[in-house]
């Protein structure tokens, strides 16, 4: 590994991008290992059939967790056990172990890593291995990292995944040539993690990353977010969130997974928890810490408050975004942002899908049905950011979305039981004192034709907050409620 420990720190965002589904399980549970099918359970991800009917299928996937990374020089040597029992102690469910670079053998330290491999995997933390390849013979550096995802560990383990490390002669057609022939060897559904600068970095290459291509390629783009760069120095909320933006805008997707990479090397706790702060409100997909030499204590005590930050199902929810997105259920975001605010036109569609509302054709015959069923008016009471205006186009609260959703399962409920829908008595607020055909009371409201253009009474942050001053829900937040709809 060269001596510029900023450019190997990109492979530490691999870590979390491949901790599957699991982290929550008891040591011993995983007999054989987590590689192929002794991977535990898979995540559940939602799917549109060509009816537009919502089905939950089962798919092995990039999952959640944190991670740490070591370098060849900096294996443990002795007690692997203990080593695991400490990682796992502190949440830590993915290790990025160097096993190469392009002027190493293959398999570095082959005893060392069959026993890194048997106890980690004992303990339900997967082993990833990444190799620094400068590309200069793309074929070459592919075979190490081939080598490395067929090694055998004493028990007859294998490591989860690999994690390139792509920093230098990042011309396409290398790049191209070298992932095609891990590809190649590994097979199309192979789990592969491009680790890469950030697009924050002010270093030259850094401008020659074929960011579409890499996409295309990899499952997973991991950036290096070292917020304490040579070339620049910015505190670590802003650097993480800005990299994970710029990732998106530069691939051009917004359901692109990022596995953010984050600067262990001298960190502390106060920066590791703005670092994983900015992971979670970017929507990045998991993370990762990358050390100078050997993770601290501190770090360790940093990165087991984790799941404070990061939903357990980023893979899933990133996954049936994805799909709601290519099946048009929801709209691209503004900037390919998935962790914008989302409208509640599309939020509305989400209910129906979840619902299984499927005879509703657009977000406008959605709010119909909700009107008549007395829904609108209920939420309006309790909410008044669904009172003020009619904009489908604006944002919403997270605790009024739910609400929603409480809502709106009653009322179909009374649908399907064939009663009538629940009659609201008159609210002192914002209420006429009409009743409309016997069923709900409603509000003075402009006509259907008005509704997607009317001009908001309020001014809105659709990046951060809704009407009423509460966080507004996001993309990715509004498909979590809709997976648990969906269940």
């Amino acid at each position: 590994m060269p001596a510029n420990n900023r450019k190997l720190t990109t492979l530490l965002s691999l870590s979390l991008c491949l901790s599957w589904l699991g982290a929550s399980m008891a040591p011993g549970a995983l007999a054989g290992g987590v590689h192929g099918t002794t991977g535990g359970t898979a995540p559940a991800v939602v799917a549109l059939s060509a009816k537009g009917e919502t089905r939950v299928e089962t798919r092995r996937g990039l999952a959640d967790g944190p991670g740490v990374w070591i370098n060849m020089w900096n294996y443990p040597t002795q007690d692997f056990e203990g080593y695991a029992q400490k990682l796992y102690a502190n949440g830590i469910r993915n290790l990025f172990a160097q096993t190469s670079r392009s002027n190493t053998e293959a398999i570095a330290h082959p005893a060392e890593l069959g026993q890194l491999i048997d106890a980690c995997h004992k303990y339900k933390i997967r082993v990833i291995a990444w190799s620094f390849a400068e590309l200069a013979n793309p074929a070459a550096d592919a075979d190490r990292l081939i080598a490395a995802a067929q090694f055998h560990s004493p028990l007859g383990d294998r490591i989860d995944a690999i994690a390139p490390d792509l920093e230098k002669n990042l011309s396409p057609g290398l790049v191209e040539a070298y992932t095609k022939r891990l590809r190649q060897a590994l097979g199309a559904d192979y789990q592969l993690i491009a680790c890469v600068y950030s697009p924050l970095n002010k270093a030259p290459q850094v401008a020659l990353t074929p960011w579409k291509l890499i996409d295309k390629l990899y499952d997973v783009i991991a950036p290096m977010a070292y917020w304490n760069g040579r070339m620049q120095t910015i505190d670590a909320y802003t650097y993480t969130k800005r990299t994970v933006e710029r990732v998106r805008e530069l691939t051009g997707r917004s359901d692109v997974a990022v596995h953010v990479i984050g600067d262990g090397m001298g960190t502390h706790s106060s920066e590791i928890g703005e670092f994983l702060r900015a992971c979670r409100n970017s929507g990045a997909h998991s993370a990762s810490l990358y050390p100078n030499q050997r993770t601290t204590d501190e770090q360790y005590l940093a990165l087991s408050r984790y799941a404070d930050y990061i939903p357990s199902n980023s893979s899933e929810r990133l996954t049936a975004y994805r799909n709601l997105l290519n099946a048009g259920v929801v709209s691209s975001p503004r900037n390919s942002d998935p962790s914008n605010a989302i409208g509640r036109g599309d939020f509305l569609n989400l209910v129906a899908r979840g619902l299984k509302l499927t005879a509703l054709p657009d977000s406008e015959a959605v709010y119909d049905h909700f009107r008549r069923l007395g829904v609108i008016d209920q939420i309006g009471e309790e909410f008044p950011e669904w009172s003020i205006t009619e904009d489908l186009r604006e944002p919403i609260s997270d605790n009024s979305a739910k609400r929603f959703i409480a809502l709106a399962k009653v009322a179909q409920a009374r649908v399907k039981a064939g009663q009538r829908p629940a009659r609201r008595a008159a609210s002192r607020n914002n209420y006429d004192n009409n009743q409309v055909s016997g069923e709900y009371m409603t509000m003075n409201r402009p006509e259907r034709s008005d509704r997607l253009f009317s001009s908001p009474v309020f001014a809105s942050d659709t990046h951060g907050q809704s009407a009423n001053g509460e966080d507004a829900l996001s993309y990715l937040e509004a498909v979590d409620l809709f997976l648990k709809l969906t269940r």
